[in-house]
């Protein structure tokens, strides 16, 4: 039972890295699993057979959302955009509660969160590369290696959307379909794997000493980071909002947000 329920906590995970605007690990926090991920995959080698134990379901389950995932999201994305944008911001406003109780904070500590709130909303809103396409030059390769460590970054980090990132970089479409069909494209996943295993371990040691040593403010930078998650998605769907789809948008809120805060009480 226990690996079931990280298999599916794992699912969720990875539904989050490929919504634009969602961080897969934001839900990480949510699901109350985010600070045993990194310490597990950091002392993978001490207690190898646990740690393995518990990583891998979640690990089956990251991936099977990616691959497969990928495709129903697209279709979900294409065909009730607004509803599956708003019980994602269900889910995001879940966590809040969450990340408050970790940290306290200050008037400067406000000022902090406003700050790297402002910056991220010039980053995903003011900033945007033309569109991405991959071809034989070494540029494009080594390009496609920062890409995975961009992903190893916003997966590690949370708060950062993965996606909302590639969206501004113009690779948003390159990835998905990277995700959708890796077989067709090998060798453009291995040089992505390169860049994302090199960062999932840089990033991991960088977040744990963060947390070691100065956890307040990293909580409190985690939670600027979900804030403009937040606002970013608003962005997208405030002007779809009218009469007709309000009560069924808020109810999927609600449904998104009790989703999380019951995952919380576990």
């Amino acid at each position: 039972m226990k690996m079931l329920i990280l298999f599916l906590k794992g699912l969720l995970i990875g539904i989050g890295k490929v919504i634009p605007g969602v961080s897969g690990s934001l839900l990480a926090i949510s699901l109350g699993v985010y600070e045993e991920i990194m310490f597990r995959v950091q002392n993978i080698f001490r207690n190898f057979k646990d740690n393995f134990s518990y990583l891998f379901p979640l690990g089956v389950g990251v991936l099977l959302a990616v691959l497969f995932g990928s495709k129903v999201l697209l279709y979900f994305f294409e065909t009730f955009y607004i509803y599956t944008v708003v019980f994602f911001i269900g889910l995001i406003v879940g966590t809040v509660p969450n990340i408050l109780q970790n940290s306290k904070r200050n008037f400067k500590d406000w000022l902090v969160i406003l700050l790297i709130f402002l910056g991220m909303y010039f980053f995903y809103t003011k900033l945007e590369l033309p569109e991405f396409i991959p071809n034989s030059s070494i540029f494009s390769y080594f390009y496609i290696v920062f890409l995975g460590f961009v992903d190893a970054v916003t997966m590690v980090m949370p708060g950062i959307s993965g996606t909302a990132t590639y969206m501004m970089l113009g690779s948003y479409t390159f990835i998905l379909n990277l995700f959708a069909n890796p077989f067709s494209q090998i060798g453009f996943c291995l040089l992505f794997a390169m860049g994302l295993i090199f960062g999932i371990f840089l990033m991991i040691k960088f977040v744990n000493f963060c947390f070691q040593k100065y956890k307040n403010m990293t909580w409190n930078v985690i939670l600027s980071f979900l804030l403009s998650s937040i606002f970013f998605l608003l962005l997208k769907i405030i002007d779809l909002i009218d009469s007709t789809n309000i009560f069924s948008l808020f109810l999927l809120f609600i449904i998104g947000f009790f989703l999380i805060s019951l995952t919380n009480k576990e």
